[in-house]
């Protein structure tokens, strides 16, 4: 029987035994070569301040109580999560009115970590000349790219990027390629402060050290940015965003936030700036982007497979631990241990 990575305690992973259904007809089976997975969201949904006993109805679109036990509504060896998110490897089988692909060519897109998975066949696109490690990158580049373009960023705006997690930093990429006058990007973490600059960043900040929105404000002759995308999820990120934006200026909230908001003063920058404040797609569920039907999720993803292939979308180093998986089921401890070292994992399911 196939193997899978699955969480199943709070920063616990496991390798779990599971077998293939058969397939629809246009689905595809893919022998996973390797896979990547998230921890910040993931890490938000073990605390579990953000739902703190409650639901999202996704037909109301409101939260409501939730009438599960606890023990239910967190990962457990009897109901485990996914670790995945992103992998590539050879397809092995197709269904019936399967077109697009064939058995024996190297694919990839949305997948979990485990030695087989079941897409789609128009999630699926040719690996060809493409890293394998940015391919993975394509669902981090999904939340990316729609926080530029919800943010409606133009050619020549100032924009500060706080939190460069693997969004952040494609955040980054992106805005970069989008024509950004000037990207300020803000993380507490040495490495990817570096990476940012890599990807375009003009000016760094360590919020652990410089006044963020002072910082920001005089590298923008005392002005602030046009937009600020704020991808740290945590409030003092956001309340600098919110102290960093000029008179007029947007928000592009898109962290995943815990518990009851704190050190938020609405009275002050947020009111007298006159600020708007977006969430963008890619956050949450059960909504289109903005530009639907225009844009939906298949032109999304299609057109950042498009940029990565044109060189125009840098993802080159964000998957920077590749684990085998055999020692995979410490990955959540060793990002707790050391955040710094770890930007993105991914799981090489060929080796033990």
């Amino acid at each position: 029987m196939p193997r899978r990575l699955a969480v199943t305690g709070i920063y616990e992973a496991s390798i779990l035994r599971y077998e293939d259904r058969a397939l629809g007809a246009e689905e595809v089976l893919v022998r996973t070569e390797i896979a990547s997975g998230k921890h910040g969201t993931t890490f938000g949904m073990f605390d579990n301040r953000a739902y703190a006993g409650m639901r999202f109805d996704a037909e109301q679109h409101l939260f409501v109580a939730d009438e599960r036990p606890p023990d239910e509504r967190l990962p457990s060896a009897a109901q485990p999560w996914t670790s995945g998110t992103s992998g590539l490897g050879t397809v092995k089988a197709v269904g019936a009115k399967v077109t697009s692909v064939k058995p024996g060519e190297r694919v990839f897109g949305p997948m979990d970590i485990r030695e087989t998975n079941i897409c789609q066949q128009h999630e699926l696109w040719h690996l060809g000349a493409l890293d394998p490690l940015a391919a993975l990158c394509i669902e981090p580049a999904y939340v990316a790219i729609h926080c530029v373009r919800e943010s409606n960023l133009r050619y020549g705006d100032r924009v500060a990027v706080i939190g460069l997690g693997a969004l952040g930093l494609l955040a980054v990429s992106i805005a970069r390629a989008s024509g950004a006058e000037s990207i300020i990007a803000v993380d507490p973490l040495p490495s990817r402060r570096a990476l940012a600059e890599t990807y375009g960043a003009d000016h760094t900040l360590d919020p652990s050290k410089d006044d963020t929105a002072s910082a920001i404000r005089g590298l923008t002759a005392g002005m602030g940015v046009d937009i600020a995308i704020e991808l740290s999820g945590v409030y003092a990120g956001l309340s600098a965003a919110i102290a960093s934006a000029r008179v007029g200026g947007l928000i592009c909230s898109a962290g995943f936030y815990q518990g009851k908001a704190q050190n938020l003063f609405l009275g002050r920058e947020w009111h007298h700036n006159r600020l708007t404040m977006i969430v963008p797609h890619g956050c949450g569920w059960g909504h289109e982007p903005r530009d639907y039907p225009y844009w939906d999720r298949q032109r999304a993803l299609s057109t950042i497979v498009s940029m990565m292939r044109q060189g125009r979308l840098n993802a080159d180093g964000l998957v920077n631990r590749v684990y085998a998986l055999g020692e995979a089921t410490e990955v959540y401890r060793d990002i707790l241990a050391q955040p710094d070292a770890i930007i993105k994992f991914a799981v090489d399911l060929t080796r033990e």
